[in-house]
């Protein structure tokens, strides 16, 4: 008989503490986004400076993606969205250079690794975000284009 009150009150207590749980997987996509976008950001600042501006330019982009990608969750909490099916994706991964890096500029690699991740969980996340999941990617494509610019200027000088 404990065994089976003992049961029912754990069964309460995980149903209970589910329902009361904060919502971790609002919009897992946007979210997924953000953390690359941190990562990203995090990565550049340990990259040394000299990359002809690049990488100043980068990061504020990646600031801004982060502001549009907060701003689409809010909006997205906010305004119904009938579900709709996603379109195909226009990422264009032969944009890139080449995925295995090399043994230099170590931060800028990552930086760009997680810029690529990000603009594909935004590729992926609901299309309806106020237009801000578009603004997002925008800024992070253009972050993506200096932080390439910035390697290829610091190949180079």
């Amino acid at each position: 008989m404990k065994t089976k009150n003992l049961l029912a009150v754990l069964a309460a207590v995980v149903i209970f503490a589910s329902l009361a749980a904060p919502v971790s997987a609002d919009q897992p996509r946007m979210q997924a986004a953000k953390v690359d976008l941190q990562k990203a950001q995090n990565s550049l600042r340990k990259a040394s400076a000299d990359k002809g501006g690049h990488r100043e330019r980068a990061l504020d982009l990646i600031a801004k993606a982060m502001t549009a990608v907060d701003n689409g969750i809010d909006y997205d909490r906010t305004h119904f969205t009938p579900p709709r099916r996603r379109h195909d994706s226009d990422f264009d991964k032969d944009n890139f250079l080449p995925a295995t890096p090399p043994l230099d500029q170590p931060h800028m690699m990552n930086a760009r690794a997680f810029l690529q991740n990000a603009i594909g969980n935004l590729e992926r996340a609901s299309e309806d975000k106020g237009g801000y999941r578009q603004q997002a990617l925008g800024f992070a494509r253009q972050a993506l284009d200096e932080v390439n610019a910035g390697i290829e200027y610091d190949r180079r000088h």
